[in-house]
């Protein structure tokens, strides 16, 4: 039998180095926040005018895609009245990017598909912005801090 002491150390007691491979291990296994609450925003947007998200792809620091379906016909006869720019339908903040820029879109041009489809699109940009946001070594550091990990003294988690 042998016995082993370890030292072991709260995140900001490590070293720069220990740091960066403590990081590391958050990044690898980290799934990002407020998905599903990105998604239930953007599909609750889309429901509200009759129009069905079919597809979607989105990521960190990659190119996000999305395909929706729904008639040509389908914003005829909407008028900018009809539209309030304050709705907040799920109560998450992504609601703001989605009919602000929709409604500020349509109201700009006074077409409703080209503002459906600038909503759309800054939706899944500030998703994926918020994503980018969760890997920033600042809001990694908070967590590992907050959530009070054990690591070694290389950064290894224990």
């Amino acid at each position: 039998m042998k016995t082993v002491e370890l030292t072991i150390y709260k995140f900001e007691e490590l070293n720069d180095k220990a740091k960066d491979r403590a990081r590391e291990w958050y990044r690898n296994g980290h799934e990002f926040f407020w998905c599903d609450e990105s998604i239930d925003s953007i599909k609750t947007f889309c429901n509200h005018f009759g129009v069905r998200l079919t597809n979607w792809s989105i990521g960190a620091h990659s190119p996000y895609s999305y395909d929706v379906d729904y008639p040509n016909s389908i914003f005829r006869g909407l008028k900018l009245k009809d539209v309030d720019r304050n709705a907040m339908p799920t109560g998450y903040c992504l609601d703001c990017a989605l009919w602000f820029t929709f409604y500020d879109t349509f109201k700009a041009t006074g077409c409703a598909s080209k503002a459906f489809e600038a909503a759309l699109d800054q939706a899944f940009k500030d998703w994926r912005a918020d994503m980018e946001s969760q890997l920033e070594d600042e809001y990694v550091d908070e967590h590992l801090t907050a959530n009070d990990y054990d690591f070694t003294e290389d950064g290894t988690i224990f």
